[in-house]
């Protein structure tokens, strides 16, 4: 029987599998890597958005620094930040 050795990140324990353990953590593991592909899709969709708001933003005067109503963010923004930052209806409620 072949078996394989698992280890979990910060535990201290490993886990010797079979093939059949394996081949189910395989599934799940096909559906991370899915998941992370639409969530670079989305992330990139979401920076060309920002690009588009801050491109929106600079059509208007220019001024010194005053109290935001509003404030875009960086179009380097990560998935977890733009899920924090735009939480609800978004940043513009109108």
């Amino acid at each position: 029987m072949v078996t394989f050795i698992v280890r979990l990140l910060g535990e201290s324990e490993e886990y010797e599998i079979s093939q059949e353990l394996l081949d189910k953590m395989n599934v799940d593991d096909n559906k991370i890597a899915e998941y992370v592909q639409k969530a670079k899709v989305l992330q990139d969709e979401i920076r060309n958005e920002i690009e588009k708001m801050q491109a929106i933003a600079k059509k208007g005067k220019a001024v010194n620094f005053k109290k935001s109503d509003y404030v875009i963010p960086l179009n380097d923004i990560t998935l977890d930040e733009a899920m924090e930052f735009f939480e609800g209806e978004g940043i513009i409620n109108e």
